[in-house]
Parts: structure tokens; C-alpha cells; sequence
């Protein structure tokens, strides 16, 4: 294994070995390297296996990159998310659980919603009352429901709890039934995947100290990010047998508040609940001087001596959106144009660059002027499912899922929707444009594991041949592209696991566990929460006004919301390595239309450069 060079604070929490210890890290101090480097140890040292959490998928990645994943590594380190490691347990032991197949995952938000909406239809008296509301109410309505169904699975509540402590009838019955709608196909959605587990350790003592003999120590990265399911799970997990524990994060970067994380449970909890040592990286080797000297104005932070570079901090009040994007475009090109800079390693290509925003709203503008001038850029996406574009795809995807699971019935009802068609495996071929759908039909006809390489190839060549002129060139090239991307997810798929299954394939999907591999080309947009534990040289923070960064919804509710925007907004200081160009309009177009002043963020407005 490669030597990493380390500073002392680093070196001194790789060499802990048995007991409970709390890592407060800042951004940019390596913490991902301290964890990864004390897992190599471990794995060396120590007979016992470990359990390493993080959560995202893409620093579960990271992690096994830097280790170097084998098959015997594998045996000595379980690497992947609260969600990775729950779907491993309950895809060998669902049926302790209740169910009679492995239950698939739900992962879309759309699914929960249309659940909701036909909970609503399955109780009349709802359903009256639901139908009165005009638009904007039934979308705030259905959200109170999930919001609600959601905090019941992440705070543990039983069902009999529920119905003791809550005067709110109306939602409770439609928790129960958006639940027998799930269990009626044969699904689950996120929160259960976690209570699932979480239950299953308390209440079977055999599996619950099965797992606990598995694992003599357990690492959890980003521990800030924590919610009661996870950090009650993590009690579970470790029970009265396992003591070494290490959780690594920042409280400054906790921003997920809305999901019911908090760092509490690291500073806390975890302290009140464990015999912990405390240890504290506030180094930083990644940002520049200037970065870190603007980000330290959101979080105050003790003087940092090893500075990588000097760097760029500005801060740019713009007239107008357009005027704000027309900047950042003539910015973006003189970089480009640049070529090299000495604070940045290589060339300065678009690779290198993000814009970041609170919302995704904010890009559009930018995203016309980028079109316009044919600079490559994408959105980063979030970490979960596969979205495809074209129709056909949309249909493969759906007919995959039912074909998976014979209960799902919510599927099958809005592929009979796209379709047209009350039958969606007697289509009538008189129809051209259902056509195409034989093709899918015929990859599905007998699918298994051992031909689903070799189904794909055929379903791809079908749509190249293209005989019956259903689609146009461009069409097809999307069709291909996006069969391309199925069939690199089945080989991710092939290379993480041993014991492979369809239904495990298309669950790791729905996780964002298998995801496509291919690097993405241009300048990265995203959100700041979407971007969080990733980095660029150079980002482009946009949209800094009032009541835009912080968002206006937290501005009127303070406290909590207020803290977790101040948060993100330090998150979104510290993406950057080397540049950060910090905009903002003084006018914007309001959704009704009318033109609004604005002035700068309370995040920017102090800061002197």
C-alpha cells in the first residue's frame, strides 16, 4: 500500500486503536485521508473486521479507491452508506422481516407522491376533501403527509405510538395505508430500508449479535449528518459488544437539517452514550488563502499557518441576472484563454470549473448564455436511481421494474399510461409507434442474469438497425446513448458483487450503489447541497443576494434554518480549491413577474477584500 505522508495531528488519531473517539474536522483538514489511512491500519493490525460508513456513495468510492478494493480486503472492510449496508442485510434476511421475496426499492420521489395521492382516493372522506383544494394546496398537502410520514420512520415511532401520542387521525390513516399500498407491491422506500433494519437487530437477538461478532470496529464519516434512525441504528448495530468507534465531521457542515440530521448526535449522543475521546483537525490543505480567509468570516476558525496557495477571492455586484451570467461568462472564457495559472496544477480547462447556487432556479440564465456559446457543462445530479430521457427508455425501465416484481402495480399503471394501451404485453403492432416496444418485450421475454449481457446487445443493435424508421437520427443516438448507460450500470454491477441478482441490480440502481462510470465533460452546475463533498479549482458562487443565499423561507423562520443556511453557505465557500468568484444581482425578476432590488447576502456584505 502507498505511503501517505501525514502531519502530526493526522498521524496521531491513524495510530488510535480500541476505544470510542469523536473527530471534530473542518473542511479541507483531510479527513477522508485520516479515515482511509486508519482503516489500512486497522486492516492490518487487527484481527476483527471493520465497518466503515459514509454517506454519499461517491466517498465510499473514494475510500475503496484509495485502499485498493480486492477480494481479500473485501473479507476485512465493509465500505458503503447506511442505506448500502441495510439493503446487504435485508437482501439475505427480508424474510425475518415479513416478506416472501426481496421488497424493491421506491427510490423516486414521484413514487411516494402518487402512493399519497392514491391513499388520499382510497378513503372517500379524504379523497372529498382533497379534491375541494385548488393546485398549490393539494402539492403543500401531499407534502405534509410524506414530511409526516417520513419524520415517523426516522424518529422510530411504532405504529401503536403513533396512534397513542397523535390527535391527528387524518394522518395516521394515511400513513397506514400509504404503507399497505407499499407492502402491497412488494416495495419499501428509503426511511423503511433503514427502520427495517434498525428493527430487526433490536428485536432478533441471534442476527443482532451475528452482526456484532462481525465487526470489531466501526468508522462513520460525516457524522454531522446524522439522523435518530441512523444514529439509533448505529446503537444497534454496536449493541454492548462493540466499543471502537470512531465518527469523523464538522458541525459547521451540517446542512441537512430538512432530512432531520443534526450534529447533535455527534456532539451529543454520541458523547452522553459512549466513553469517548475527543480530537479536533483544524488544518487545512486543500483551499487557498483567500478562500479560507473569506469562509473563516461564516465560521470562526483559530489562524492556519500552511496555506496551499494564495489564491482568488472576489466578490462581483452585478446590475442585473443577465448582467451577473454575462460576467461570469467572460470570466469563464478569459480563464480558458489563460491556459495556466501557477496556483493551479495543469491546465485550466472547463473541467476544472463549477457555478454553484442555493437553487437550482438561479441557472438559468447562465445556462442560455453557455448553450449560446457551446461550452460543455452538465448538473450534477444527485446520488440516486438512473433517469432516462427518451420514451422508449422511460418504457424499458418500467417494464424492467414489472417484470422484476409482479406486485408492482404502481408501475404498471403509468407504463399503461405512457403507453396508451390497457395490456402492456398484448400490444396491438398495428399501432407503428408502439412498434418499438417488441423489442423490449422480446429483452425481457426469459431474462436472467447469465443473458442479460447479451439481451442488452441485441435491444441495441435493434434500435441501431432502426428498419421501421420509428425514430429520428437524433432520437436514436439519445436511445443508444442511454442503453450505453444501462449496460455500463450492469458491468459496475458485475465488478462489485459475487452474488449477483436482477432484483439486487436493479435495488444497488435505486441506491445510486451501481452508478455509471463515465466522467462527465464540462463545467459541473449544482446546488451547494447536491456538491457537498466534492471540490473544483475554480467555483462561481452565484445568486448571493438576500433572501436568494439565505433563502427567504429561513430568513422568516430564523433560529434552525437561519444556522443551517449560514452552514451552507460555508459549505459553498469551501468547494473550491483554488479561485472563488462570489456574484450577485442587484435586480431579479420575481416569479410574478415584476422586478425586484435586491441587495448583497448578509454572508458577503461584511466581508472586506
Amino acid at each position: 500500500m502507498e505511503q501517505i505522508k501525514l502531519s502530526p495531528k493526522q498521524s496521531e488519531i491513524v495510530e488510535l486503536n480500541s476505544g470510542a473517539f469523536l473527530v471534530v474536522a473542518s473542511a479541507g483538514s483531510g479527513k477522508t485521508r485520516v479515515l482511509t489511512e486508519r482503516i489500512k491500519r486497522l486492516m492490518t493490525s487487527s484481527k476483527g473486521r471493520i465497518l466503515a460508513i459514509t454517506f454519499t456513495n461517491k466517498a465510499g468510492e473514494e475510500i475503496k479507491d484509495r485502499i485498493g478494493i480486492t477480494e481479500k480486503t473485501k473479507e476485512k472492510v465493509y465500505i458503503g452508506t447506511f442505506h448500502s449496508f441495510c439493503q446487504s442485510i435485508l437482501e439475505i434476511r427480508f424474510k425475518l422481516l415479513g416478506y416472501e421475496k426481496m421488497p424493491h426499492i421506491f427510490e423516486d420521489d414521484s413514487d411516494r407522491t402518487e402512493i399519497i395521492e392514491q391513499a388520499i382516493n382510497d378513503v372517500p372522506y379524504f379523497k372529498e376533501i382533497y379534491e375541494s383544494k385548488d393546485s398549490k394546496e393539494r402539492t403543500l398537502y401531499k407534502r405534509k403527509v410524506l414530511d409526516f410520514i417520513s419524520t415517523v420512520k426516522r424518529e422510530l415511532v411504532s405504529p401503536e405510538d403513533l396512534i397513542e401520542h397523535s390527535d391527528n387521525d387524518e394522518l395516521l390513516i394515511l400513513f397506514e395505508t400509504y404503507q399497505d399500498i407499499l407492502l402491497s407491491n412488494n416495495a419499501i422506500d428509503f426511511d423503511d430500508l433503514i427502520l427495517l433494519i434498525y428493527k430487526l437487530l433490536k428485536n432478533n437477538e441471534s442476527v443482532g449479535n451475528l452482526y456484532r461478532k462481525s465487526y470489531e470496529y466501526i468508522c462513520i464519516d460525516e457524522a454531522q449528518d446524522l439522523n435518530n434512525a441512523q444514529y439509533q441504528l448505529l446503537k444497534a448495530i454496536s449493541g454492548n459488544k462493540i466499543k471502537n468507534i470512531m465518527l469523523v465531521g464538522d458541525p459547521n457542515q451540517s446542512i441537512y437539517a430538512f432530512t432531520g440530521s443534526s450534529s447533535e448526535f455527534m456532539t451529543n449522543n454520541f458523547i452522553n452514550d459512549f466513553i469517548v475521546k475527543k480530537y479536533e483537525l483544524d488544518e487545512n490543505y486543500r483551499c487557498s488563502k483567500n478562500v479560507i480567509n473569506a469562509s473563516n468570516t461564516l465560521i470562526s476558525k483559530p489562524d492556519i499557518n500552511n496555506y496551499v496557495v494564495e489564491g482568488i477571492f472576489e466578490i462581483k455586484a452585478c446590475q442585473s441576472e443577465r448582467s451577473e451570467a454575462e460576467y461570469i461568462l467572460n470570466k469563464i472564457k478569459a480563464l480558458i484563454n489563460l491556459k495556466y495559472h501557477d496556483d493551479i496544477e495543469g491546465e485550466i480547462t472547463y473541467n476544472k470549473i463549477a457555478i454553484l447556487g442555493r437553487n437550482k432556479f438561479i441557472f438559468e440564465e447562465i445556462e442560455q448564455l453557455l448553450k449560446i456559446n457551446n461550452i460543455p457543462y452538465y448538473f450534477k445530479s444527485g446520488n440516486i436511481g438512473i433517469k432516462f430521457s427518451t420514451s422508449f427508455m422511460k418504457a424499458f425501465d418500467l417494464y424492467f421494474r414489472i417484470f422484476l416484481n409482479e406486485n408492482d402495480q404502481l408501475h404498471l399503471e403509468r407504463l399503461k399510461k405512457l403507453l396508451k394501451v390497457n395490456n402492456v404485453f398484448e400490444l396491438n403492432n398495428i399501432n407503428p409507434k408502439l412498434k418499438p416496444i417488441n423489442n423490449i418485450l422480446k429483452f425481457i421475454d426469459n431474462l436472467n442474469i447469465d443473458n442479460l449481457s447479451l439481451k442488452i446487445k441485441i435491444l441495441k443493435q435493434s434500435i441501431m438497425d432502426n428498419l421501421d424508421l420509428t425514430f429520428s437520427d437524433e432520437e436514436r443516438n439519445l436511445i443508444i446513448n442511454e442503453i450505453d448507460e444501462f449496460s455500463d450500470l450492469w458491468l459496475e454491477y458485475q465488478k462489485k458483487n459475487i452474488k449477483r441478482s436482477l432484483v439486487g441490480f436493479k435495488n444497488s440502481i435505486s441506491l445510486g450503489i451501481t452508478s455509471s462510470s463515465k466522467i462527465k465533460e464540462g463545467i459541473c452546475l449544482s446546488t451547494v447541497h447536491t456538491m457537498k463533498g466534492q471540490e473544483a479549482d475554480i467555483v462561481f458562487l452565484i445568486g448571493m443576494d438576500e433572501g436568494t443565499f439565505p433563502d427567504y423561507r429561513a430568513v422568516q423562520k430564523g433560529g434552525l434554518e437561519l444556522q443551517q443556511e449560514k452552514n451552507n453557505a460555508y459549505v459553498a465557500f469551501t468547494r473550491t480549491k483554488r479561485f472563488l468568484y462570489v456574484t450577485y444581482p442587484k435586480t431579479r425578476k420575481m416569479p410574478w413577474g415584476d422586478i425586484k432590488s435586491k441587495k448583497a447576502s448578509r454572508y458577503i456584505d461584511n466581508i472586506n477584500i
